[in-house]
């Protein structure tokens, strides 16, 4: 699970900080091109080979044309959720505010958030106090532990948030697919990318396997060729794993 770790002070104008690379996301590739109404995706209703020189398999449900204008190219260019805590805010309500943020930044794409530590955030030495964040309706748990090395009335408050879940968004699984298969591709190979319909948004385990798939149809002389990966996550967004390998 990702576990991000945050360093907080608790004295005016203070901010929330954030460590361990948290905060990175991973940019993941060039820029998005926006000019399809289709944003990259349409549905392939084929259901399958178009005839003779396909090769062996079937096209699946989303044909994979360009990225996705939605995911965001950095970290800047996401919302920061509103509102912000202020500087004498209590420390639970920076906490949640932070959370958002890193559902946020996982989904790179801009959406509603909220979260809740519906019995505070206990300050303790290795407390571990249980939170739920949401995105888009979808929620992710998270466990925020209060560092060892806490002392009551410190100026920095040191916390790990760790998600038990992953959030696999449609648009960021066809952006990566594009990423990976068509955006530095030259033309000298036909191909088509394909994926399942994925729902908008989930909450998933860390690399186990979603159920997804993603496919890479490559042509080669009369026939062709399918490559099939199985939809995973780490902590860098959507990864991609032959089946069978």
């Amino acid at each position: 699970m990702r576990i991000t770790k945050i360093a907080v002070a608790v004295v005016a104008a203070a901010l929330l900080t954030a460590g361990c690379g948290s905060d990175d996301g991973g940019d993941g590739g060039g820029k998005k091109t926006t000019d399809s109404a289709a944003n990259g995706a349409q549905r392939n209703d084929d259901g399958g080979a178009e005839g003779d020189g396909e090769g062996d398999g079937e096209f699946l449900a989303v044909e994979i044309t360009e990225g996705r204008s939605e995911v965001v190219e950095s970290n800047e260019d996401l919302k920061t959720p509103q509102p912000e805590p202020g500087s004498d805010a209590d420390f639970t309500e920076k906490v949640e505010h932070r959370l958002r943020e890193t559902l946020l930044r996982q989904a790179k794409v801009n959406g509603e958030t909220s979260a809740e530590c519906p019995d505070g955030v206990t300050l303790k030495a290795s407390a571990t106090s249980e939170c739920t964040a949401t995105y888009e309706g979808v929620e992710v748990p998270f466990e925020v532990t209060i560092k060892d090395d806490y002392e009551e009335g410190a100026f920095f408050i040191q916390y790990d948030a760790d998600a038990k879940k992953d959030l696999l968004l449609a648009q960021g699984v066809y952006d990566a697919w594009w990423t990976r298969h068509g955006e530095n591709a030259t033309g000298e190979v036909e191909q088509k990318l394909t994926c399942d319909e994925i729902p908008p948004v989930q909450a998933v385990d860390r690399g186990a396997d979603t159920g997804h798939r993603c496919q890479v149809w490559t042509k080669y002389g009369d026939t062709g060729e399918f490559s099939t990966f199985d939809v995973t996550t780490d902590s860098f967004g959507p990864q991609f794993t032959p089946v069978g390998g």
